[in-house]
């Protein structure tokens, strides 16, 4: 999905930091918890979360990407333990098999071990907010994990429910998503206490809510993707879904939804509910969406002048997630066997 962070050897050397940093955090404790938390680190991952605060550290400075400090790489650090955490406990709830490629700590573990894993990583990475000498990044942390947890638990009120309208899934990304990227933006900003850090949040948000879409996408359903990760399964409604249930009237809705509670779905099961989507305009309200987000991120960045070679690689995030996007518009559209 982004291939940007890659081309930089700079940036790769920073997330290399940033890893490093997180396996020594992890790696001072004996218990299994830590060790697991090590192997499903280790198991890969983007890093965008930590590469967001990275480079928001820089951008209003225009500094360059090596000159980061290392009180920054503790706060990537601890971002992305907080995430690892949140992966931890979302493979419990929905009884994820695999994370990564691999098979999820709760299929290996039980759940039990990921459930304290996360509750592990999470503490650590709290006390690395406290440890980095920028404490005055702690409420953010705070308010930001409270949002998450409650993201979550909207989420789960709202599985197989096929009356949730639009208004609530933007309330559930939001908070369960786009929070922990604005978080990563605006705290970038705090640890140089920039003017800009509130700027830097809304660009964040607006990213996270663009990606969480895109992902929601990609797991709707197995084979449009292939990514063999079934949202709908599990009785997640991605936006196109709830803008299709939203139009469908008579014995077909009614088809539909038993088909999603059925949930093993065949081939044609998954071409049918695409081809739904697609005649009443779901993806194309899905696509919309996220080109509103990414163009409301392009504006914000675009305020910060030159920006160095962060803020061209912040510009580049985006442009990277707009091919994406395009490129899930056709691939589904292909996929129902139509034409644009």
């Amino acid at each position: 999905m982004l291939e940007t962070l890659k081309k930089y050897d700079s940036m790769s050397s920073v997330i290399e930091r940033c890893n490093g940093r997180v396996l020594d955090v992890i790696g001072t404790s004996n218990l299994r918890e830590a060790k697991i938390a090590a192997e499903s680190f280790s198991n890969g991952g983007k890093r965008l979360r930590p590469a967001l605060m990275i480079l928001s550290s820089l951008v209003d400075t225009g500094d360059s990407i090596d000159s980061v400090e290392p009180a920054v790489i503790d706060l990537s650090a601890a971002i992305e333990l907080v995430h690892l955490a949140t992966l931890f406990h979302d493979d419990v709830i929905d009884g994820v098999e695999r994370r990564r490629a691999q098979a999820s700590a709760q299929t290996k573990y039980g759940n039990h071990v990921s459930v304290l894993a996360g509750d592990f990583v999470l503490t650590e990475a709290l006390l690395l907010v406290q440890k980095s000498g920028l404490a005055h990044t702690m409420p953010e942390f705070l308010r930001t994990i409270r949002v998450l947890v409650q993201g979550e638990s909207r989420e789960t009120l709202h599985k197989f429910d096929f009356d949730v309208n639009e208004a609530i899934y933007y309330e559930i990304i939001s908070e369960k998503s786009a929070s922990l990227f604005a978080l990563s933006c605006k705290v970038g900003g705090l640890s140089r206490r920039s003017d800009y850090s509130d700027l830097l949040g809304h660009f964040g948000w607006n990213l996270g809510m663009a990606f969480q879409m895109i992902d929601d996408l990609d797991d709707m359903l197995d084979l449009p993707r292939e990514m063999l990760d079934c949202d709908l399964k599990n009785g997640y409604l991605a936006l196109p879904l709830i803008r299709t249930l939203g139009s469908l009237r008579d014995g077909y809705r009614e088809k539909l939804i038993n088909t999603i509670r059925a949930g093993d779905f065949t081939a044609q099961d998954e071409r049918q509910i695409v081809s739904l989507c697609q005649d009443h305009g779901g993806f194309k309200i899905a696509a919309l969406e996220i080109q509103k987000h990414l163009d409301r991120a392009s504006e914000t960045i675009a305020r910060f002048g030159g920006g160095g070679d962060a803020r061209e690689l912040l510009d580049a995030i985006v442009l990277d997630l707009r091919a994406y996007s395009d490129a899930q518009t056709s691939d589904f559209t292909t996929f129902a066997g139509t034409r644009a």
